[in-house]
């Protein structure tokens, strides 16, 4: 289970960039899940942009709207799925205890919300931190759900879909103001969408 949430996009505490594996990939995104695309949400349409999978129980893909690039993105959806006999309470745990580290050089705050009825969870994160140079600035929403699936391909695990928003420099004031009126029905909007199945192809 350690590496599945080492693995999970994560901003690094230096730099609040993309995910590790997605630095110096030149090479075209593999749908590894079997992933019907492009994915809607919020009336946007997201194309998967890059994808890994660095072991043989993890499989990550990282999806941008048209415009948006790696690592300096907007808006990024991220689908992840561990084979793992883990339950959603584990992925959480592990996810808090990687948000705590980062108390420690960032801004971070967040909140778990439990769906009794489904046994998934979700993580309502912000962090973000500000630098002396106010155009290095960046603040980051992130929204991830968390659940048990088993695949159409068979394999049992943990799927994690997150939402990832940022602003740099001067958009993060507006970006904090929109949230504070936002931020409910964005949490709300990742909570209901439609999860995708996952193929695995062996």
């Amino acid at each position: 289970m350690k590496m599945l949430f080492q693995m999970i996009p994560l901003v690094a505490a230096s730099l609040l960039l993309a995910s590790v594996y997605s630095f110096g990939q030149n090479k075209p995104a593999v749908n590894y899940m079997g992933i019907t695309g492009p994915i809607v949400f919020q009336k946007k349409t997201y194309q998967l942009a890059w994808s890994a999978h660095p072991d043989a129980s993890l499989y990550k893909q990282e999806y941008l709207v048209p415009g948006d690039a790696l690592p300096g993105y907007k808006s990024m959806i991220t689908i992840d799925f561990a084979v793992s006999p883990a339950s959603v309470d584990d992925a959480v745990r592990a996810k808090l205890r990687e948000l705590e580290q980062l108390k420690k050089t960032l801004d971070v705050n967040y909140e778990v919300i439990g769906n009794a009825a489904t046994g998934e969870k979700i993580i309502d994160c912000l962090l973000g931190q500000t630098a002396a140079d106010d155009a290095k600035s960046i603040y980051e929403h992130d929204v991830y759900r968390f659940k048990a699936v088993t695949a159409k391909s068979g394999q049992k695990g943990i799927l994690l879909y997150a939402l990832s928003t940022r602003a740099y420099g001067s958009e993060i004031k507006p970006f904090l103001s929109g949230l504070k009126t936002g931020r409910k029905a964005v949490i709300a909007d990742v909570a209901k969408v439609s999860l995708p199945e996952i193929n695995i192809k062996k």
